[in-house]
């Protein structure tokens, strides 16, 4: 007969065994927490995706924003959860450009977290002013000729058009003058007045004002040429491959939740971004579906945050902790 030491010590170590068996499937509902406020580009990806990760997963999706001090309350809440992974955290650019401006606080976060799966990518347009630059060799002249005169906006310090923006003005060996916007709607506002310049934005939100000319579209950060813009060459084709400017997507957990349980979270979100219907929907959104699973993404995370890292200390970019 097995004595009472032993039957303790069984009933202790059963939760972790059936956490770690092939076949995972969550016990209550699972969370997928967002650290930005309602309304933002990440929500579209979770409302897409919802049903067929429920359904694959055999329990209700939960979708939690919780904004503030640049994601770290939200990262703070999913590595405060427990590790069996039934709290998910999406996370963009700024996880990576954080590990830089942010050390005190998230500098630690690429060991804290493991990546399941890069789900998209949104390309930025260099926009400037209807009565700006028209093409990237005027954009070019005008950089290099009024330097420190030349303004540029984003929707804030150390977002990705931000460092984006920067990037770019020292690969064409320009200088111009950072005015950080608390998001993007009065950027495009002033823009279009020709009260800053340029501004790198994501292709969603400015083909109207492309289509109504009160924008001109100089040069699009993807791969190949946008088919909302086709006639806007990729900065690879005007000669800047190396600019890294986007706005990516991705879904990571705590690194000690058991490795069959991320790998049933990664399968169902490749699953989810692999159908048909979920596609189209984000495709005709702006969205580019990269699905990467977790290994590729973490190379990426890496490339970020080492670039990230040279442009922020080479602009000299600092934020409050």
């Amino acid at each position: 007969m097995l004595d009472r030491r032993s039957l303790l010590l069984g009933a202790l170590a059963a939760p972790t065994a059936v956490l770690a068996q092939p076949g995972w499937k969550p016990s209550r509902p699972v969370r997928q927490i967002i650290p930005f406020a309602a309304g933002t580009s990440m929500d579209p990806i979770a409302r897409a995706v919802q049903a067929s990760l429920e359904s694959s997963l055999g329990q209700p999706l939960i979708v939690e924003n919780i904004a503030g001090a640049a994601t770290v309350i939200a990262g703070n809440e999913v590595l405060k959860s427990p590790a069996d992974g039934q709290t998910m955290f999406m996370i963009a650019n700024s996880f990576a450009a954080n590990v830089t401006l942010r050390p005190g606080r998230t500098g630690t976060w690429p060991r804290a977290f493991a990546p399941l799966v890069q789900i998209a990518i949104v390309p930025h347009v260099l926009v400037t002013p209807p009565d700006g630059p028209k093409t990237w060799e005027e954009f070019v002249q005008r950089l290099k000729d009024k330097g420190r005169q030349m303004t540029f906006g984003s929707p804030g310090i150390g977002t990705s058009p931000h460092l984006g923006s920067e990037h770019l003005v020292r690969l064409v060996g320009g200088a111009a003058v950072h005015a950080p916007y608390n998001g993007t709607s009065q950027l495009l506002l002033d823009l279009t007045s020709g009260r800053i310049d340029f501004a790198l934005s994501n292709l969603p939100d400015i083909i109207q004002f492309v289509a109504e000319k009160r924008l001109n579209a100089i040069a699009v950060s993807a791969a190949q040429r946008a088919p909302e813009l086709p006639n806007v060459q990729t900065f690879a084709e005007v000669g800047v491959p190396e600019v890294l400017s986007d706005s990516w997507f991705g879904i990571v957990v705590r690194r000690d939740v058991p490795q069959p349980v991320r790998d049933t979270l990664e399968k169902a979100w490749l699953d989810a971004l692999a159908r048909p219907d979920v596609r189209k929907l984000l495709g005709d959104l702006g969205y580019t579906i990269l699905a990467r699973p977790g290994a590729e993404f973490e190379k990426v995370i890496d490339r970020y945050i080492a670039t990230y890292a040279t442009i922020i200390k080479e602009a000299d970019i600092t934020v409050q902790q």
